[in-house]
């Protein structure tokens, strides 16, 4: 499933680039996570546990591509017993008359007793993302 969509903050295009490269600030907006390890800027995992979901995975997170403060592919992959995610994200900013845009995708996998679910979890990956860049908007004007 992929979803996606564009975003403005009213932050320069630098600011908001850092907070989306952060991993202890990812961390704080992602549903779940009940602790985080941090290997280098670029590779941290994530124990969470899924929303709506008995299951709980420790998500491994790849920065893949970065050219700051206008694009990264995130990748993030876990599985746990019969249970799989794979998960790239990408955005893209730009400076937009004192403001910066932002256009933003993620696909996302589900494999195992996890695809079973795909239909109930599009919407509230969606929410989740909502509520993402809701709480990013917030830190950004803090």
């Amino acid at each position: 499933m992929v979803i996606g969509g564009t975003r403005e903050f009213a932050a320069p295009r630098e600011r908001v680039w850092e907070l989306l490269v952060d991993p202890e600030v990812l961390a704080d907006f992602l549903p779940g996570v009940q602790s985080l390890d941090v290997k280098d800027p670029s590779h941290w995992s994530a124990e969470m546990r899924l929303p709506k979901s008995p299951v709980a995975l420790t998500l491994h997170f790849e920065l893949l591509e970065q050219t700051p403060p206008e694009h990264a592919l995130l990748k993030a992959t876990g599985k746990r017993l019969g249970a799989s995610v794979d998960v790239r994200t990408a955005f893209d900013l730009t400076n937009a008359a004192g403001h910066t845009a932002m256009a933003w995708s993620a696909d996302i996998g589900l494999g195992g007793m996890l695809n079973r679910l795909a239909p109930a979890i599009e919407p509230v990956a969606e929410r989740q993302a909502a509520k993402f860049l809701d709480d990013l908007e917030r830190r950004l004007a803090a």
